[in-house]
Protein backbone atom coordinates (compact mmCIF):
# COMPACT_ATOMS: atom_id res chain seq x y z
CA UNK A 1 0.00 0.00 0.00
CA UNK A 2 1.12 3.55 -0.75
CA UNK A 3 1.77 5.86 2.20
CA UNK A 4 3.65 9.01 1.24
CA UNK A 5 4.60 10.10 4.80
CA UNK A 6 6.12 6.78 5.79
CA UNK A 7 9.40 8.31 6.96
CA UNK A 8 7.52 10.46 9.50
CA UNK A 9 5.59 7.59 11.14
CA UNK A 10 7.11 5.80 14.13
CA UNK A 11 4.56 3.14 15.12
CA UNK A 12 0.93 3.68 14.04
CA UNK A 13 -0.60 5.18 10.90
CA UNK A 14 -4.12 5.69 9.62
CA UNK A 15 -5.04 5.37 5.95
CA UNK A 16 -7.44 7.60 4.05
CA UNK A 17 -10.89 6.43 2.94
CA UNK A 18 -9.79 5.26 -0.51
CA UNK A 19 -6.87 3.23 0.83
CA UNK A 20 -8.99 1.80 3.64
CA UNK A 21 -11.68 0.71 1.19
CA UNK A 22 -9.03 -0.90 -1.01
CA UNK A 23 -7.73 -2.97 1.89
CA UNK A 24 -11.19 -4.06 3.03
CA UNK A 25 -13.02 -4.64 -0.25
CA UNK A 26 -10.33 -5.32 -2.88
CA UNK A 27 -7.55 -7.02 -0.94
CA UNK A 28 -10.05 -8.43 1.59
CA UNK A 29 -7.59 -8.09 4.44
CA UNK A 30 -8.69 -8.14 8.06
CA UNK A 31 -7.35 -7.31 11.52
CA UNK A 32 -4.14 -9.19 12.21
CA UNK A 33 -3.14 -9.53 8.56
CA UNK A 34 0.25 -8.22 7.46
CA UNK A 35 0.75 -5.69 4.68
CA UNK A 36 3.69 -3.86 3.11
CA UNK A 37 3.77 -0.07 2.82
CA UNK A 38 5.87 2.01 0.41
CA UNK A 39 6.31 5.76 0.04
CA UNK A 40 7.23 6.01 -3.64
CA UNK A 41 10.74 7.24 -2.81
CA UNK A 42 12.41 3.94 -2.01
CA UNK A 43 11.36 3.39 1.61
CA UNK A 44 9.16 0.45 2.55
CA UNK A 45 8.19 -1.47 5.67
CA UNK A 46 5.72 -4.07 6.88
CA UNK A 47 2.76 -3.41 9.16
CA UNK A 48 0.01 -5.30 10.94
CA UNK A 49 -3.60 -4.27 10.36
CA UNK A 50 -5.05 -3.19 13.72
CA UNK A 51 -8.39 -1.88 12.40
CA UNK A 52 -9.94 -2.68 9.04
CA UNK A 53 -13.15 -1.20 7.65
CA UNK A 54 -14.24 0.46 4.41
CA UNK A 55 -13.75 3.92 5.92
CA UNK A 56 -10.98 3.43 8.42
CA UNK A 57 -7.83 1.32 8.45
CA UNK A 58 -5.20 1.64 11.16
CA UNK A 59 -1.82 -0.03 10.84
CA UNK A 60 0.84 -0.84 13.39
CA UNK A 61 4.28 -0.64 11.83
CA UNK A 62 6.67 -3.54 12.36
CA UNK A 63 10.02 -2.01 13.42
CA UNK A 64 11.99 -3.05 10.37
CA UNK A 65 12.22 -0.96 7.23
CA UNK A 66 14.21 -1.23 4.04
CA UNK A 67 15.30 1.33 1.51
CA UNK A 68 15.56 0.59 -2.19
CA UNK A 69 18.23 2.34 -4.21
CA UNK A 70 17.04 4.86 -6.77
CA UNK A 71 17.15 3.40 -10.32
CA UNK A 72 20.58 4.06 -11.83
CA UNK A 73 19.15 4.70 -15.29
CA UNK A 74 16.72 7.60 -15.39
CA UNK A 75 14.16 7.11 -18.15
CA UNK A 76 12.05 10.13 -19.10
CA UNK A 77 9.06 10.17 -21.41
CA UNK A 78 7.91 13.43 -23.02
CA UNK A 79 4.33 12.66 -23.92
CA UNK A 80 1.41 14.39 -25.62
CA UNK A 81 -1.95 14.94 -23.99
CA UNK A 82 -4.38 12.44 -25.44
CA UNK A 83 -7.86 11.23 -24.48
CA UNK A 84 -8.22 10.50 -20.76
CA UNK A 85 -8.72 6.73 -20.89
CA UNK A 86 -5.86 6.25 -23.33
CA UNK A 87 -3.66 8.53 -21.25
CA UNK A 88 -4.40 6.57 -18.08
CA UNK A 89 -3.51 3.32 -19.84
CA UNK A 90 -0.28 4.87 -21.13
CA UNK A 91 0.76 6.12 -17.67
CA UNK A 92 -0.04 2.76 -16.09
CA UNK A 93 2.13 0.81 -18.52
CA UNK A 94 5.01 3.30 -18.51
CA UNK A 95 5.09 3.14 -14.70
CA UNK A 96 5.23 -0.65 -14.84
CA UNK A 97 8.11 -0.39 -17.32
CA UNK A 98 10.14 1.76 -14.91
CA UNK A 99 9.83 5.20 -16.50
CA UNK A 100 11.08 7.58 -13.82
CA UNK A 101 9.57 10.83 -15.11
CA UNK A 102 6.74 11.74 -17.47
CA UNK A 103 6.49 15.23 -18.92
CA UNK A 104 3.16 15.97 -20.58
CA UNK A 105 2.71 18.68 -23.20
CA UNK A 106 -0.07 20.07 -25.38
CA UNK A 107 0.86 19.14 -28.95
CA UNK A 108 0.16 21.52 -31.81
CA UNK A 109 -2.17 18.87 -33.22
CA UNK A 110 -4.13 18.37 -30.02
CA UNK A 111 -7.22 16.18 -30.35
CA UNK A 112 -10.20 18.48 -30.93
CA UNK A 113 -12.14 16.90 -28.07
CA UNK A 114 -9.46 18.22 -25.66
CA UNK A 115 -9.04 21.77 -26.95
CA UNK A 116 -11.42 23.44 -24.49
CA UNK A 117 -10.57 21.26 -21.49
CA UNK A 118 -8.35 22.16 -18.55
CA UNK A 119 -5.86 19.36 -18.98
CA UNK A 120 -4.00 20.22 -15.78
CA UNK A 121 -6.94 18.70 -13.90
CA UNK A 122 -5.76 15.28 -15.08
CA UNK A 123 -2.77 15.52 -12.75
CA UNK A 124 -4.43 13.96 -9.68
CA UNK A 125 -6.04 11.20 -11.74
CA UNK A 126 -2.76 10.29 -13.41
CA UNK A 127 -1.00 10.29 -10.03
CA UNK A 128 -3.57 7.75 -8.78
CA UNK A 129 -2.96 5.62 -11.88
CA UNK A 130 0.80 5.68 -11.26
CA UNK A 131 0.33 4.71 -7.60
CA UNK A 132 -1.88 1.81 -8.64
CA UNK A 133 0.71 0.65 -11.17
CA UNK A 134 3.43 0.73 -8.50
CA UNK A 135 1.26 -1.42 -6.23
CA UNK A 136 0.64 -3.90 -9.03
CA UNK A 137 4.23 -4.20 -10.21
CA UNK A 138 6.05 -3.90 -6.87
CA UNK A 139 7.93 -0.77 -7.92
CA UNK A 140 8.86 1.41 -4.96
CA UNK A 141 9.50 4.60 -6.93
CA UNK A 142 6.66 6.76 -8.20
CA UNK A 143 7.47 8.48 -11.49
CA UNK A 144 7.56 12.27 -11.36
CA UNK A 145 4.71 13.80 -13.35
CA UNK A 146 5.18 17.23 -14.91
CA UNK A 147 2.81 19.26 -17.08
CA UNK A 148 3.82 21.78 -19.75
CA UNK A 149 1.84 23.88 -22.19
CA UNK A 150 3.92 22.93 -25.24
CA UNK A 151 7.24 21.47 -26.34
CA UNK A 152 8.94 24.85 -26.07
CA UNK A 153 8.17 24.91 -22.34
CA UNK A 154 9.48 21.35 -22.02
CA UNK A 155 12.84 22.40 -23.41
CA UNK A 156 12.99 25.63 -21.41
CA UNK A 157 12.39 23.95 -18.06
CA UNK A 158 14.22 20.65 -18.19
CA UNK A 159 17.65 19.15 -18.76
CA UNK A 160 16.64 17.31 -21.91
CA UNK A 161 19.40 18.86 -23.99
CA UNK A 162 22.16 18.35 -21.40
CA UNK A 163 25.36 16.89 -22.84
CA UNK A 164 25.28 13.87 -20.54
CA UNK A 165 21.77 12.86 -21.64
CA UNK A 166 20.49 11.00 -24.66
CA UNK A 167 17.28 12.36 -26.18
CA UNK A 168 15.37 11.27 -29.25
CA UNK A 169 11.93 11.68 -30.75
CA UNK A 170 10.18 8.91 -32.59
CA UNK A 171 8.63 9.90 -35.88
CA UNK A 172 7.08 8.10 -38.85
CA UNK A 173 9.23 10.14 -41.22
CA UNK A 174 12.45 8.85 -39.63
CA UNK A 175 14.58 6.19 -41.28
CA UNK A 176 17.18 5.43 -38.58
CA UNK A 177 16.33 2.96 -35.83
CA UNK A 178 17.39 3.20 -32.21
CA UNK A 179 20.40 1.02 -31.38
CA UNK A 180 22.30 0.01 -28.26
CA UNK A 181 25.16 2.27 -29.37
CA UNK A 182 22.91 5.29 -28.78
CA UNK A 183 22.45 4.39 -25.13
CA UNK A 184 25.89 4.20 -23.57
CA UNK A 185 27.11 5.94 -20.40
CA UNK A 186 24.38 8.55 -20.07
CA UNK A 187 22.67 9.95 -16.97
CA UNK A 188 19.21 10.14 -18.50
CA UNK A 189 17.49 8.62 -21.49
CA UNK A 190 14.65 10.72 -22.89
CA UNK A 191 12.15 9.77 -25.55
CA UNK A 192 9.53 12.04 -27.12
CA UNK A 193 6.39 10.83 -28.89
CA UNK A 194 3.58 12.67 -30.63
CA UNK A 195 -0.22 12.61 -30.80
CA UNK A 196 -2.40 10.59 -33.19
CA UNK A 197 -1.94 13.20 -35.95
CA UNK A 198 1.82 13.30 -35.53
CA UNK A 199 4.20 16.19 -34.85
CA UNK A 200 3.70 19.51 -36.56
CA UNK A 201 6.46 20.89 -38.80
CA UNK A 202 7.21 23.51 -36.15
CA UNK A 203 7.60 20.86 -33.44
CA UNK A 204 9.93 18.84 -35.66
CA UNK A 205 11.98 21.93 -36.42
CA UNK A 206 12.24 22.78 -32.71
CA UNK A 207 13.51 19.32 -31.81
CA UNK A 208 16.00 19.15 -34.68
CA UNK A 209 17.24 22.63 -33.73
CA UNK A 210 17.85 21.32 -30.20
CA UNK A 211 19.96 18.50 -31.69
CA UNK A 212 17.49 15.84 -30.59
CA UNK A 213 17.88 12.67 -32.61
CA UNK A 214 14.99 11.45 -34.72
CA UNK A 215 14.39 7.70 -34.68
CA UNK A 216 11.94 5.24 -36.19
CA UNK A 217 9.81 2.66 -34.39
CA UNK A 218 9.18 0.81 -37.64
CA UNK A 219 6.81 1.09 -40.57
CA UNK A 220 3.60 0.42 -38.64
CA UNK A 221 1.51 3.39 -37.55
CA UNK A 222 1.12 3.14 -33.77
CA UNK A 223 -1.56 4.68 -31.60
CA UNK A 224 -0.52 7.64 -29.47
CA UNK A 225 -0.66 5.56 -26.29
CA UNK A 226 1.15 2.59 -27.87
CA UNK A 227 4.20 4.43 -29.22
CA UNK A 228 5.49 5.49 -25.76
CA UNK A 229 5.05 1.96 -24.40
CA UNK A 230 7.04 0.49 -27.29
CA UNK A 231 9.65 3.25 -26.89
CA UNK A 232 10.14 2.58 -23.17
CA UNK A 233 10.25 -1.18 -23.75
CA UNK A 234 12.88 -0.81 -26.46
CA UNK A 235 15.11 1.46 -24.38
CA UNK A 236 14.80 -0.66 -21.24
CA UNK A 237 15.65 -3.73 -23.28
CA UNK A 238 18.82 -2.11 -24.63
CA UNK A 239 19.75 -1.01 -21.08
CA UNK A 240 19.32 -4.55 -19.78
CA UNK A 241 16.40 -3.68 -17.51
CA UNK A 242 13.99 -6.13 -19.14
Amino acid sequence: MYFKDLSNISSVCELDNAQSAHIATVLRLREGDEIELFDGHGLSCKANIAVSSKRNAQLELIPSSKETQNPSNQLVGVLPYIKKDSMSFMVQKLTELGVTQMIFFKPDRLDQSLVKKDLSKLKDKLQEVAIGACKQSGINFLPKLKHCDDLAEVFNNSSITASNNFACFFDLEATNHLSSNDLTNKDEYIFITGPESGFSDEERFTMVEKNISVKSLGKNILRAETAPIISATLIQSFLGNI
